[in-house]
């Protein structure tokens, strides 16, 4: 095994993100709902280039090199995502324990829920929503996501928080914030481009289409959020975050 000072940090992170959450729960949830925020407000601008572009060859190419911006933001100002956090407190590992893991996962993953609810809800009382052509790609593509089998869900969740993490792990691994920045950019672009199940994201496209002309239901939103969260814990957890754990042992514990 070869140490890794990227593992140390990550798992420094996980350990921080498990103290904030029991010092300071409010703090900790403010940075959850807001990291649910930025996604959901990115995932708008995503869905409305994917719509206004979509008779472009490059619309998609565009679109999804967009996404990104979303996971930057979120990195750069210390917010607080699951999908991300599941990596972080795998790593983590024995220091933080199974409890104070899981504890974390849900808070994070309800809060996330809430800003996704609380853009949703800004853009409706805004108009932004009214305003939207029933034919529009978000509707469309909330359907897509909603109406796929449990095991599709699952198994592109995991791809998902893969690539995900990926680029949180290769942002850890650049020492200057314009090489971090482009690097989350160029890795997100995967999951985006090959269409792959985000639970966070989903989070904030269902909001928006059950508030304006959907061709989904609640249930049909929470059936993908079932699948999809389950498969990005997969996908960040264990591919990314076990599999750097187990290939980089820890030097030292907290």
């Amino acid at each position: 095994m070869i140490e890794s000072p990227v593992v140390e940090k990550a798992a420094a992170s996980g350990i921080k993100k498990s103290r904030t959450l029991e010092d300071d729960p409010l703090r900790y949830i403010v940075r959850s709902v807001l990291a649910g925020m930025y996604l959901t407000l990115v995932g708008f601008v995503f869905w409305s280039l994917m719509h206004n572009l979509g008779g472009n060859p490059f619309g998609k190419v565009i679109a999804s090199a967009f996404f990104g911006v979303g996971l930057s933001v979120i990195i750069f100002t210390n917010a607080e995502l699951f999908t991300s956090n599941t990596m972080y407190m795998v790593v983590a590992g024995e220091t933080v324990g199974i409890a104070r893991t899981l504890k974390l996962w849900c808070v994070c993953w309800i809060g996330n829920l809430i800003g996704a609810l609380a853009v949703a809800g800004l853009l409706y009382a805004a108009g932004v929503i009214a305003e939207l052509p029933a034919n529009h790609a978000l509707y469309a593509g909330a359907a897509h996501k909603a109406h796929q089998t449990a095991g599709v869900i699952f198994v592109k969740g995991i791809l998902a928080n893969w690539v995900v993490c990926l680029a949180v792990w290769v942002g850890m691994c650049v020492k200057d914030d314009v090489s971090k920045l482009l690097s989350i950019i160029l890795v997100v672009f995967i999951f985006l481009y090959l269409s792959f199940e985000h639970s966070i994201a989903n989070m904030g496209t269902f909001s928006i289409s059950l508030l304006g002309q959907s061709q989904i239901t609640l249930a049909d939103a929470a059936f993908n959020l079932l699948f999809s969260t389950l498969g990005n814990i997969v996908g960040g957890g264990l591919l990314i975050g076990g599999v750097y754990r187990f290939l980089s042992p820890l030097t030292s514990k907290e």
